[in-house]
């Protein structure tokens, strides 16, 4: 699995221009009810592979800052959840290998460090975060988070912390500090939370407390919350833009809640802008938000659709796939399939 240099050559060249070719590459989706993860070539718009993981469904996958592999967790229906996260080897659409987080873990999302070599994963079940090697396939360490359910994690800019948004009890964002021995920190936020989002300058965290219609926003230096904003119903997800704006779409199943796209300002915390998502406005499902440059993804796991927003002309989105196997989380990479084979 060794990377070869004009392999990381042709990287640099597409990540320098990541804006520009955002409508370009793969775009990779966790399929719940499909238990796979679809790839979409977005240059000719149309599903190209389909990577099954099987019964253990997948909700989130992530892609290394190299455009060159995938990892998923096997997150499992209730009653019978999942302890393995998976390998993809993008270039070739396939399972390269998995790694076995033990029993009581049920990992839900992932972010891969800056080297393209290790990732971290939330368990769900154990309330730990696992830090993992994908080459040697092994855990190489977990640390406690402290909350309860911990299910969606982001890294800070520099990668030397992990925050992570445990959903059960009375909702909390823990600050795991990686490269340190110590106990994190634990900032009770809002019941249910779970979407969070760092600001480009990694000054704040916005943490989306989906059992209330409230954002809390945190100062990473006093790891206080110093704001709270207020959202729609059942908020899941959040994105930080590169723009200076905060993301984040509404939904949840069985509650007969309308989906919205809300734009936030970071600096002056103000809404911006409210699209109502097309498709099913019955809420029952959830949302998947994906940023890339100036573009948003949707997913809609109601109406299995999959949204492109353009941020210069977000009000009429692009349909990229309709009637879906219930799409979650996404991720996107520069590389379209077997691009590198002669």
């Amino acid at each position: 699995m060794v990377i070869p240099p004009r392999v990381v050559l042709a990287l640099a060249v597409f990540l320098t221009s990541l804006t520009a070719l955002a409508l370009e590459g793969t775009l990779l989706v966790a399929n719940r009810e499909g238990g796979s993860i679809s790839f979409f070539d977005l240059a000719t718009e149309r599903e190209i592979a389909r990577v099954p993981i099987g019964p253990a469904i997948p909700h989130e996958v992530a892609i290394s800052p190299d455009g060159r592999w995938a990892v998923a967790g096997e997150y499992g229906p209730n009653g019978s959840p999942g302890q393995r996260l998976v390998v993809i080897d993008i270039v070739s659409a396939r399972v390269e290998g998995y790694i076995d987080l033990g029993t009581e873990s049920r990992p839900h999302d992932m972010r891969f460090l800056p080297d393209s070599l290790r990732a971290v994963a939330t368990m769900q079940d154990s309330d730990m975060l696992a830090l993992v090697d994908i080459f040697s396939l092994e855990v190489i360490r977990k640390y406690p988070t402290g909350g309860r359910e911990g299910h969606m994690v982001r890294l800070s800019p520099d990668s030397t912390r992990a925050y992570v948004t445990s959903r059960g009890a009375e909702g909390t964002l823990s600050v795991i500090y990686l490269e340190e021995d110590i106990e994190p920190t634990v900032i009770e936020t809002g019941p249910g939370a779970e979407g969070l989002a760092v600001t480009a300058d990694g000054a704040e965290v916005w943490v989306l407390n989906r059992q209330e219609t409230t954002i809390s926003v945190i100062d990473t230096q006093s790891l206080k919350v110093v704001e709270e904003v207020s959202s729609h119903a059942f908020a899941g997800r959040a994105e930080s833009l590169e723009t200076g704006q905060i993301a984040a779409v509404n939904g949840a199943t069985g509650q007969g809640v309308g989906g919205y796209l809300r734009l936030y300002d970071a600096k002056s915390r103000a809404v911006l802008q409210d699209f109502l998502i097309p498709g099913d406005q019955s809420g029952t499902g959830g949302y998947g938000l994906l940023a890339v440059g100036e573009v948003l993804f949707v997913a809609t796991r109601s109406g299995g659709s999959i949204l492109i927003y353009d941020l210069k002309d977000p009000s009429t989105p692009f349909t990229l796939a309709d009637d879906h196997e219930g799409p979650d989380g996404m991720a996107w990479t520069p590389l379209r399939l077997n691009v590198f084979q002669n």
